[in-house]
């Protein structure tokens, strides 16, 4: 143990402590989102230092003399095994960052708050700074945090996790790619470390929303370098995080992983964060991730006791029908986490030849499609479309929510246009067009099949599983498909999926359209909010309309069940991938 806390210290300490233990509130209300405060304002320039957190009573076996919180392993299911060699760098799957939270942390130098997702917070940076013109951003790192194996967490491991995000390795003609989010993260010229545990990021542009960008919960610090370099010198081009034994930073220790069968984290007493009377976080002795691959299985095993909660993941968020059989069977014993996910949508390969080339194809595919009849067949039941803005969100700006204000002419009218812009381009008896479709999403790729077989459109579906799904959706091998669910909450942090490909492979629609990339150019220089917010209606109308890259169709509502003794449950109002440390959860022991 590294800590430095006096034993007096902790016996005036634990006083205080078990004194207000009582009346502190819960971390999370156990069925709703902790997102309850004002519009978001980002936070762009300052941010206050913290006070080292008070970690040593983390040496204290019985955790339970500090709060009646501590104790217990939470038992989740896991949608299958992390793929990739549990590399953060390579997929961005939920099986992976389900798990990939409590062994990781929640962000990287900073995270989306926990009280407003909108919003971002310190994590292994206590504060930063940023120029006037928003291009050189100095962070200053926590001097308490440690990898798991004990060794301190540098300047230097925050510039090789750069570096090899953006550039990868290159060694005697091996090569090892950059991180698939790359283009996620902007112009980035350069990463340095600082003398008195400083770094500093400099952007090739003006970049205000920078923190929020880098805040995605999907950019994990995973790849320590004094584990990963030695590896890579060798020539082991392909190294994981997995090879190196899942060292991280995260509130859980890595365990055991049993592939196939289940993943086991457990506490990591050297964490360095606490709750908000200062006792260490996290909580729970461990979690237990037990990969269930059948939904069904899931529920079977939920609803006979095995699990506390369910997984995370499309295929495996609860249909409208299955979270009856809850109801039915379980009432007030489950409560059900409910957060806003991606959209099912159709995009194009502009980089592959086919009548999808032609613009007026793509419209017309887009006015075809009945957006409603999508909700029951491809989302299970849970999901909204235009003309709505979605579910009340109180720090959501709806006015940033553009893509429901298109197409929003009855479907029978619209139909008439598709047909008529068909016959003006020659297609009038149709065409075939290839649709890479993810196992999980069959029904999505059948109804699309089936509703654009009355457009002529031979819908030619190439159904995959997760393993090449995590390949093949950055490649060029297809015509057509509907890219991974998930979408950054903030206009500047959606170049990654809308983007050109050769630096964003995992867009949607494979394009290199310099247009797009001016549009982002224009929202990161942006100074005033209706600049901004006008930039951002611009873009979307160009890459839904006038090129129709991408045809929107609808927006799911992820549902999770969670028992009622699990408490402190962070539920973000939107992507699931966020809040999967799971740091502040404890378990009820007189509801369990």
């Amino acid at each position: 143990m590294r800590h430095r806390i006096a034993a007096a210290l902790i016996v005036c300490t634990l006083a205080i402590v078990l004194a207000c233990t009582s009346s502190t509130d819960d971390a999370a209300s156990p069925n709703t989102s902790t997102n309850q405060s004002r519009t978001p304002t980002p936070v762009t320039a300052v941010a206050l230092d913290l006070d080292e957190p008070l970690t040593g009573v983390t040496g204290i076996e019985d955790r339970s003399a500090l709060s009646p919180k501590y104790g217990d392993v939470l038992v989740l299911a896991n949608r299958s095994d992390p793929p990739s060699g549990f590399d953060t760098m390579r997929t961005s799957s939920i099986a992976l960052h389900h798990v990939a939270g409590a062994l990781f942390g929640p962000g990287n130098l900073v995270m989306r708050c926990r009280g407003n997702l909108y919003l971002a917070c310190p994590y292994l940076a206590t504060s930063w700074v940023a120029d006037p013109g928003f291009t050189e951003w100095t962070f200053t790192l926590r001097d308490d945090a440690i990898w798991h194996d004990g060794t301190p967490f540098t300047p230097k491991d925050v510039v090789f996790w750069f570096d090899l995000a953006l550039n990868g390795y290159h060694l005697d003609g091996k090569v090892r790619a950059p991180a698939y989010f790359k283009g996620d993260l902007g112009d980035i010229r350069s990463v340095e470390a600082l003398s008195d545990n400083r770094v500093r990021i400099t952007l090739g542009a003006r970049n205000k929303f920078f923190l929020d960008v880098l805040a995605n919960p999907r950019l994990k610090f995973a790849h320590p370098k004094h584990l990963m370099e030695p590896r890579l010198l060798a020539g082991d081009m392909s190294v994981s995080p997995l090879d190196i034994g899942l060292v991280g930073l995260g509130p859980f220790v890595f365990e055991d992983y049993q592939r196939g069968t289940q993943v086991q984290v457990r506490r990591f007493d050297d964490y360095f964060e606490v709750d908000d009377v200062g006792n260490p976080l996290p909580y729970l002795d461990g979690i237990d991730y037990i990969i269930v691959k059948e939904p069904a299985a899931m529920d079977a095993a939920f609803r006979s006791g095995r699990l506390d909660g369910g997984a995370r993941g499309f295929g495996h968020y609860l249909t409208t029908e299955r979270k009856q059989g809850y109801i039915d069977d379980l009432g007030d014993d489950v409560y059900y986490a409910e957060i806003e996910g991606g959209m099912f949508r159709l995009a194009f390969n502009m980089l592959k030849e086919g009548p999808w080339q032609d613009p007026r194809v793509r419209r017309a595919i887009a006015l075809w499609v009945d957006r409603d009849a999508s909700i029951p067949v491809a989302l299970g039941g849970f999901g909204w479309t235009t003309p709505s803005l979605g579910p009340p969100n109180p720090f959501k700006d709806k006015a940033f929510v553009v893509w429901p204000t298109f197409d929003t002419e009855p479907l029978a009218e619209r139909r008439v246009e598709a047909k008529r812009l068909m016959a003006e381009v020659g297609y009038a008896d149709g065409f075939s067009m290839g649709h890479l479709c993810r196992a999980r999403q069959t029904p999505g790729c059948e109804l699309l099949q089936a509703q654009l077989k009355e457009l002529g459109v031979d819908l030619r579906i190439q159904v995959i599983d997760e393993g090449e799904w995590n390949r093949a959706r950055v490649s060029l091998d297809f015509d057509s498909q509907q890219g991974r669910l998930s979408v950054l909450p903030i206009p500047e942090g959606t170049e990654g999926v809308y983007g050109v490909y050769s630096r964003s492979p995992d867009s949607y629609a494979k394009h290199e359209d310099p247009q797009v990339s001016e549009f982002y150019r224009l929202l990161r220089e942006a100074t005033l909010p209706e600049r901004r917010l006008d930039i951002w209606r611009r873009l979307q109308e160009y890459i839904f309309v006038e090129q129709t890259y991408v045809v929107t169709i609808a927006e799911a509502i992820y549902v999770a069940p969670y028992r009622s003794y699990v408490k402190g449950l962070v539920i973000p109002p939107e992507d699931g991938h966020s809040n999967t440390d799971f740091a502040t959860v404890w378990i009820d022991q007189n509801e369990k």
